[in-house]
């Protein structure tokens, strides 16, 4: 298998896996925070040379969160990234993978590579709340029943 067809398939997985109009910069700021976990929002802006808001934009996108709408909660994003605090500066905030976003860039990685040439390159971060990002099937919504 040659190098073009093995990036194909690599794509396709992707498409297959998160969305199949996934956008080039989501793509572009996973790989970055895939290759080296914990990275700052002002390195993806150096990074990626993106706009800083196309970057916390994206971001947003790849990662998880909640919309509430008429009380039922409705859980948005892909759910491949998540963000904290940077432990050097309070003010900046640190982007790493989840759990899903790590098994995600393991196929692809396995999609690129035989088997006798793969390289272990994605790292578990320790972000230390990792239960907190625990996947959401796209569809499910939870109902919020007041305080």
């Amino acid at each position: 298998m040659n190098d073009v067809s093995r990036f194909i398939k690599a794509i396709e997985l992707i498409r297959k896996s998160v969305h199949r109009e996934l956008p080039v910069q989501q793509l572009v700021l996973f790989l970055a925070v895939i290759e080296k976990p914990g990275i700052t929002m002002p390195e993806l802006v150096e990074r990626c040379d993106m706009p800083q808001g196309t970057v916390s934009r994206n971001v947003k996108a790849l990662s998880h969160y909640v919309v509430w709408k008429g009380g039922v909660a409705v859980p948005q994003g892909r759910n491949l990234l998540h963000t904290q605090t940077d432990t050097a500066n309070h003010h900046v905030l640190a982007v790493y993978p989840t759990g899903r976003g790590e098994a995600l860039a393991q196929e692809m990685v396995q999609c690129l590579y035989s088997d006798e040439e793969q390289p272990s390159v994605v790292r578990r971060a320790d972000s230390g709340n990792e239960e907190i990002y625990r996947h959401w099937p796209r569809r499910e919504a939870r109902r919020y029943e007041g305080r």
